[in-house]
This record gives C-alpha cells, structure tokens and sequence, in this order.
C-alpha cells in the first residue's frame, strides 16, 4: 500500500501505541510496519502541477474556441442555426461528456483529479448551452433567475450521478446566482427585499445553504457531498457578513457612498462579535474548518475596520509594519501550536 509521509506517521504512531499496550507484539508490529511504502512525493508534485496546467490550457482553449461569441455567431449564421439549435447542441454535447466521465470514473476510479479536471468540460458545455437557451427565450423579459434554477438543478443531478465534488459546487454557485436574480424579480427592481439588501440576502443564502448540509448528511445518495456543503455555506455566509459589517443595510453603492463610515459601527460591531462567538464555539467542539475560517475572516476584519477608521490618520509605512508583525505573530504561534500538539502526540 502506497501512503504519503503524514500517513506514514499516523500509522507508525498508531503502531507504537499499540505496542505500548499490549495490543500487538514486536512481530506483528514489524509485519504492519512493512505492508506499507512511502509514496514518491516529488512525482505526485509533478503530476499535480502538470494536471494544473493542463486544466488551464484546456480552460483557455475552450474560451478561444467555444466563449468567442464571434465564432460561435459566425458558424451559427454560416448554417442557418438558431440560437435554441445552439443551445441544444451544447446540451447534447453535455450529455456526451458526461457518459464519458462514467466510463472514465469506472475504468480509473483512482485518478480522482483527472477525473474532476474531465468535468470542467461538463461545466462549461452546459454553461454555454443554458445561456443560448435563455437568450432564445429573451430571458423572459430580463429575468435571469428560471435559467440560473434550471441550470443549478442540472449541475446537482449531474454531480450525484457522477458523484463530483466539482460539479456540486458549481450547483451551489449556480443557486446563488439564482437566489440574487430571484430576489431582484421578486422585489419588481428595487433595491429591497423584504427590507434586505443583497449582502443580507447573501448572508441568509449561506444560512440557508448550512441547513442543506444537514440534508445531505440525513441523504445517503447526498452524504458524500456534506462537507463539500458546509465548506461552501460558511464561504457564502461569512463573505456576505462581512460585506454587510461594511455597507450596512444601505440600498445601493451610492447611497452608502453618502454615509460616513462611522454611523455603520454597530454593523462592524454585531460581524465582530458573532465571529468571537463563532471561534469560540469551533474552539470548545474542536471544529478545526471551522475554527481556521473564522480566524481568516476575524483577521480580515481586523483590517477593513482599520482601512475604514484609521488609514487617513496613520502613516502607510507603520501600517505595513504592523501588518508584517502580525503575520510573523501569527506564524510564530501555529508553529509553537503544532510543536506542542507534535509532543504531546508522542508522550
């Protein structure tokens, strides 16, 4: 069995342990020692630096030939095509990409990465297809929201038949393009929903999304995708709150350009607040994804209130200064963490 160094580790810990207690003798222990080999790590770099680059080439070669409207126009008109046989023929190209990711999973179910780096093919083919399909349509007078839903419904049908990380998370982005349009018809344009501006609409689309999560760990079919989820909803939640900690409620960019900074202190306030309370709470229930996300966004709060309070008043090169301590304080005390965690695993 091939393992990387970290797993190499936890094993050899988990054998001396066993060892200690009884549970193995020095033969079996030699034995289990023995049924693994450490992976080339330097080929696995390679192999994934190599795969990156052959997504982004695939990526700039799908935009060249397939996002130029230009050419897609050129050819449509060259054979008479409308723009719904466009957006069919995308559809069914879809669907041939998609048979072919089944017999790619099934042949080699262990190259996961060149797998879902196969699956951008579906993501982009599909894309394309649904927004000539709504362009035929006219987007029923500018409204975006039935395509994004369609759209969204397609990219999680696809992900569980598949069963791809990649293809639930643009599902997940497809919602949220489909919740900000939906809301915007709802509201007939204004800049109001429900008394919700888009960041607030935003921030209860992640809550929204996190209770998803406890639908997919109550799913079997669905289960795989729950972390993938939760990931994903606290991104939504947490970008979104923290855009709100800046506008406010306000309706619009230029209304908000109209507000001193320090009448929206309580928004600051109630984004600082809920993520001491957030890291806390991952502190106590060892959450570590989301402990880590929480620290990342209290950092960033940490300088948007100062770029919104004190940059005009404080020299730019102490700031940087500042910015510089606190990283290397920040670096200093995960490592001085990791050690203590490392000694105390061996005692």
């Amino acid at each position: 069995m091939q393992v990387d160094k970290k797993e190499a580790e936890l094993i050899e810990k988990a054998i001396a342990h066993w060892q200690e207690q009884g549970i193995v003798d020095e033969s079996t222990a030699s034995k289990m020692k023995n049924s693994y080999n450490l992976e080339d790590t330097d080929t696995g770099i390679l192999s994934t630096y190599a795969l990156i680059a052959c997504v982004s080439c695939g990526l700039l070669a799908f935009g060249a030939l397939v996002m130029d409207e230009k050419w897609i126009e050129l050819m449509r008109r060259r054979f008479g095509f409308s723009e719904i046989v466009v957006g069919i023929g995308f559809i069914l190209l879809s669907a041939g990409l998609v048979y072919l990711s089944y017999r790619r999973k099934r042949r080699t179910p262990g190259l996961y990465a060149a797998n879902e780096a196969f699956n951008i093919t579906i993501v982009l083919g599909l894309a394309v297809g649904m927004a000539y399909i709504g362009r035929s349509i006219g987007y029923q007078n500018g409204n975006y929201a039935p395509v994004l839903f369609i759209a969204a419904v397609l990219y999680g049908t696809i992900a569980v038949f598949l069963r791809s990380q990649l293809l639930w998370v643009t599902q997940l982005l497809a919602l949220a393009g489909w919740w900000g349009a939906q809301t915007y018809y709802w509201s007939h344009g204004n800049d109001y929903f429900l008394h919700m501006n888009y960041a607030m609409r935003m921030s209860l689309f992640g809550v929204l999304i996190l209770l998803l999560q406890q639908l997919t760990l109550r799913v079997a079919v669905l289960a795989t995708f729950a972390r993938i989820t939760r990931i994903m909803g606290w991104v939504f939640f947490l970008v979104a709150a923290w855009s709100l900690s800046i506008l406010g409620n306000s309706s619009n960019f230029d209304v908000w350009l109209q507000i001193r900074q320090g009448r929206l202190w309580f928004w600051a306030l109630a984004f600082s607040l809920m993520l001491l309370g957030l890291i806390v709470y991952a502190f106590r229930k060892k959450d570590a994804f989301l402990r880590d996300i929480c620290l990342v966004f209290f950092l960033i709060n940490i300088y948007t209130r100062y770029f919104e309070y004190f940059w005009d008043k404080t020299n730019k090169g102490l700031f940087f200064v500042i910015l510089a301590f606190s990283f290397w304080w920040i670096g200093r005390a995960a490592e001085r963490w990791r050690k203590k965690r490392a000694l105390q695993g061996k005692e």
